[in-house]
């Protein structure tokens, strides 16, 4: 029988993990193993979390205190919980955000994609953020696997080593596996519900977290000014894109390390130039 671990952190997320809590206990195929990470929440989170354990066997709580250090985006604490030892033991391993929900056939639907592709290595779904009433989908290129809903196969997660702990994790995983022969897929038919739009916690700084990350992940200077071009009109209008930019220069400026191996950023460099001038690409 097939069998996955999860693993969430969450931090002051009293609004949203009861629903991403009701979304899992709805699958048909519960995870064996669901490590929740209260990041020193100063609300109800862990209390929530708490009340989830007492009902659900497979949820494992974690508490950090209040006052520690804490990195952008929580993986650092990801990665210190979801050693690779701890995951031999079951066939995928799930990284959720505390601010997504799903419909109750989401894993099954992502589990069929891996049984139809055995070169599938990572998988995640469209995600759909609200606007005004409405909600709209994320578009993004089919290759990327954006970080808030994630699904790895064990072989692929065993290749790619642990999850980066710094800010641009979920460009460097999929690389890496792309890199090692793995593909990667967002699926428009499996979908999810990012409950808080990209970048609302934190509004300027979080284009100018993305312009770093992609500084970091080792982007090539010429796709993020393309890059950065095309975000113009994204918000906060009409700044987005410079905001970005600014980050991405400040990497250079302040000569901030590259995340990314020097061959792995060689193999993300060659396939953003690829795709730029329009020739075949992994970077699609």
């Amino acid at each position: 029988m097939t069998k996955y671990i999860a693993i969430t952190p969450a931090r002051d997320e009293e609004k949203f993990l009861p629903l991403l809590i009701g979304s899992m206990a709805a699958q048909n195929l519960k995870p064996d193993r669901w490590i929740i990470i209260d990041d020193g929440s100063v609300d109800a989170t862990a209390a929530i979390l708490d009340e989830a354990a007492r009902t659900y066997s497979w949820i494992e709580p974690h508490h950090l205190p209040r006052n520690r250090p804490r990195a952008p985006g929580g993986e650092c604490v990801t990665s210190q919980f979801l050693p690779h030892a701890a995951c031999q033991e079951y066939d995928y391993v799930v990284r959720l955000d505390a601010d997504v929900s799903f419909e109750d056939g989401f894993i099954d639907l992502l589990l069929e994609e891996f049984a139809r592709d055995p070169k599938l290595g990572i998988a995640s779904p469209t995600l759909y953020e609200p606007k005004g009433a409405d909600w709209v989908e994320i578009r993004q290129p089919e290759y990327h696997t954006r970080g808030p809903a994630k699904m790895y196969s064990l072989a692929c997660f065993n290749a790619i080593g642990e999850l980066d702990s710094d800010v641009g994790w979920d460009t460097l995983d999929e690389a890496r596996a792309m890199m090692l022969g793995f593909r990667t897929r967002a699926f428009r038919h499996i979908t999810a519900r990012h409950l808080r739009p990209q970048g609302e916690a934190s509004g300027w700084k979080a284009r100018m977290m993305a312009g770093l990350a992609a500084y970091r992940v080792g982007y090539s200077p010429l796709f993020m000014i393309a890059r950065a071009a095309r975000h113009t009109f994204s918000t906060p209008f009409p700044f987005s894109g410079a905001l970005m930019l600014a980050g991405f220069l400040n990497g250079y400026i302040r000569g901030e390390p590259r995340c990314a191996e020097p061959e792995l950023v060689r193999f993300i460099r060659r396939h953003q130039h690829r795709r730029l001038f329009l020739q075949e690409s992994l970077w699609r």
